[in-house]
């Protein structure tokens, strides 16, 4: 079943909200060092905090990981919020069926059904495990 208008815009709030959370978290960990705000944006210099040099290539290789799992997030809000602006939020993009209201609950930027996004991930693992 659509969702009605009231669904509808409950869903752009919370997707806008969810958007503003995740780019101030990417902004924080992007401008800020320490206490001191930096207008350029880069990721702090963990060589600065530690001696150890396998320390700080973790701890710089955990701040990549956590800004582009952060990037990939604000895609697919942005992603959404389009699907929204376009009337075809709710649709899966693969099948064109309703996406169930609960999936959407619980995941607002969801564009896929169940089935649908089952499907995508399975074929994404295959293709990973060829490429080993």
């Amino acid at each position: 079943m659509p969702l009605s208008a009231e669904q509808l815009a409950s869903f752009e709030t919370r997707l806008k909200s969810l958007r503003r959370q995740v780019g101030g978290a990417v902004s924080d960990r992007l401008h800020r060092h320490g206490l001191e705000a930096h207008e350029d944006a880069a990721l702090p210099n963990r060589r600065l905090d530690t001696d150890d040099e396998a320390a700080a290539e973790a701890a710089t290789s955990m701040d990549i990981a956590h800004v582009a799992r952060d990037a990939e997030e604000l895609a697919g809000l942005d992603e959404a919020l389009e699907r929204v602006a376009s009337g075809e939020y709710g649709a899966c993009i693969d099948c064109g069926e309703d996406i169930a209201v609960a999936r959407l609950s619980a995941n607002p930027a969801a564009a896929r059904c169940c089935e649908c996004q089952e499907r995508s991930e399975r074929a994404a693992l295959v293709a990973r495990r060829t490429r080993a």
